[in-house]
């Protein structure tokens, strides 16, 4: 249970309706009926498709009068996350029967007082399946009573559908292409392990760079930087570096389209390190004569484990920022400094200068159709996803408080959980002291050792559709997520000829 604050509980009045239960008043309101609160119960959940819920979230416990219908009703397995705002009025509860079988029973989740306010921002929807029905429960007295509150949870929860919604969609259009780039990429699986780098940039300056519009802005006020803060470079942003005489560290890569792999192939300077994803373009692994592979804990990760050399994996969130936020965490960087990270179209552009898209006839209004307030207090258009890769920043910054987090970006939309500088003042903040980044990428770059009997093993899963490993139906998650959630058998059977046809053609060369 979470009580993480005491809202102000009002005037609580008990006693007893003509039933014969116990009813309450809150500031002289009743929030259960004077009548029968158990009959009233009954009544308003007899509308509510119970039995068809997954996972419930019901917005005022009071008594536990809607609790102990739902106990009743709901299918074995369901989850019940319980949100009342009022502390004062949940104490109360605990000395009746509905709290305290409730509280005995294993499904029930409370959040109590003020924590209400903060539940999406640490729970975003962790442990729910795709195929999970929820149902969303409004008890009248306490909606009235809290209405600001429930509007900010409804607006909170609607995000976290929105965003398991992209995910999944992403899943449906990329399962097969990173099956098949990792495939490709076999080759390249001796590179160096991206957790081989974890812990080993305490309290180093991180420059995460990125190709928003507002690059163009400051871009040059990173000259100068490279001795004393580690320069990161998304893909897109490479170019725009390069540019302006500009050398990063490294350069990251995530998305496995061939689209993307044109911001790189071809551009890494032979001292750049690559940090890429394992699935994505063989094109742009070629480009790099150092790489430090990661995975995002989806097949084939499960089958090179088996043998002895799965990569480390980073948090990717439909956004190779997303993945880079995630190394900087786990590096050991501090402070974090982000610039180019508009999260919008500032200025009415896309992107910055000199990427691949330079030139190309674009439009803000029609490209952006929402509008958002920037850190200038200005609106600016935007997309549903940008929003949504922007609050997932913010949800992440606020995970970390032993880290500095700056948006020396100078637009855009990021304002939640970082402190904002220009990025002359954000580097003047990390002092004189050199680091010789290259040096460190050096010494944690190792060959790893692999073996063609991961790719046999595989193929002799698929043949005999062998269930006895793991790697079949981590495979059909990863291709066939669609089917499997369908139950479509036909389509199941084709991925895994599919499949089958990959590796025969891998294994012949």
């Amino acid at each position: 249970m979470q009580l993480l604050g005491m809202m102000d509980p009002g005037k609580l009045s008990i006693f007893t309706a003509r039933s014969g239960a116990v009813s309450i008043e809150v500031n002289g309101a009743p929030y259960h009926s004077p009548y029968d609160p158990v009959r009233e119960a009954d009544k308003f959940c007899s509308a509510l498709k119970v039995e068809d819920a997954d996972v419930i979230l019901l917005f005022g416990w009071g008594l536990g009068y809607c609790g102990a219908v739902l106990q009743r009703r709901m299918k074995p397995g369901t989850r019940v996350i319980v949100f009342e705002p009022n502390a004062g009025l949940f104490e109360i509860s605990r000395a009746h029967a509905g709290t305290r079988e409730a509280l005995k029973h294993g499904v029930f989740q409370f959040v109590v007082g003020d924590s209400v306010r903060q539940f999406f921002d640490d729970w975003a929807l962790n442990g729910c399946r795709e195929t999970d029905h929820f149902l969303w429960i409004e008890w009248p007295p306490a909606a009235v009573q809290h209405r600001e509150m429930l509007e900010s949870l409804k607006a909170d929860f609607r995000k976290c559908l929105r965003d398991k919604a992209a995910n999944l969609l992403t899943h449906f259009r990329n399962g097969e292409m990173y099956f098949q780039n990792a495939l490709a990429n076999f080759r390249f699986q001796a590179s160096a392990d991206v957790g081989w780098l974890f812990g080993q940039f305490k309290n180093v300056p991180l420059v995460i760079v990125s190709a928003g519009p507002s690059l163009d802005r400051n871009i040059a006020d990173l000259r100068g930087a490279e001795d004393r803060c580690f320069i990161l470079s998304m893909d897109t942003s490479l170019r725009p570096l390069l540019a302006a005489g500009i050398t990063p560290h490294a350069v990251m890569a995530a998305d496995p389209s061939e689209l993307n792999a044109r911001h790189i192939a071809g551009a890494v300077p032979e001292q750049v390190y690559l940090i890429a994803e394992q699935g994505i373009q063989p094109s742009v692994l070629e480009s790099a004569d150092r790489r430090f592979l990661f995975g995002l804990g989806l097949f084939p990760d499960p089958l090179f484990a088996k043998f002895g050399f799965a990569k480390s994996s980073l948090e990717v969130w439909g956004s190779v920022a997303t993945a880079a936020l995630d190394l900087a965490c786990r590096m050991g960087n501090n402070p974090v400094i982000f610039i180019g990270q508009d999260f919008a179209y500032s200025w009415g552009r896309a992107y910055a200068s000199h990427t691949i898209f330079d030139g190309l006839p674009f439009s803000a209004e029609w490209s952006g159709p929402l509008k958002e307030m920037d850190i200038w207090g200005e609106l600016v258009h935007t997309t549903e996803t940008m929003i949504a890769y922007r609050d997932y920043f913010s949800r992440k910054l606020r995970t970390r408080p032993d880290i500095r987090f700056i948006n020396a970006t100078e637009g855009g939309i990021l304002r939640l959980g970082v402190d904002i500088l220009p990025l002359r003042e954000a580097l003047r903040l990390t002092g004189k002291r050199r680091t010789d980044v290259a040096a460190i990428l050096r010494d944690r770059y190792r060959i790893q050792r692999t073996t063609d009997k991961a790719l046999t093993h595989f193929l002799d899963v698929l043949r005999l559709r062998r269930q006895d490993c793991g790697c079949i139906s981590a495979f059909l998650e990863l291709v066939a997520k669609q089917a499997l959630l369908e139950n479509d058998s036909g389509t199941i059977q084709k991925k895994i000829q599919w499949g089958i046809q990959l590796m025969e053609q891998a294994i012949a060369g």
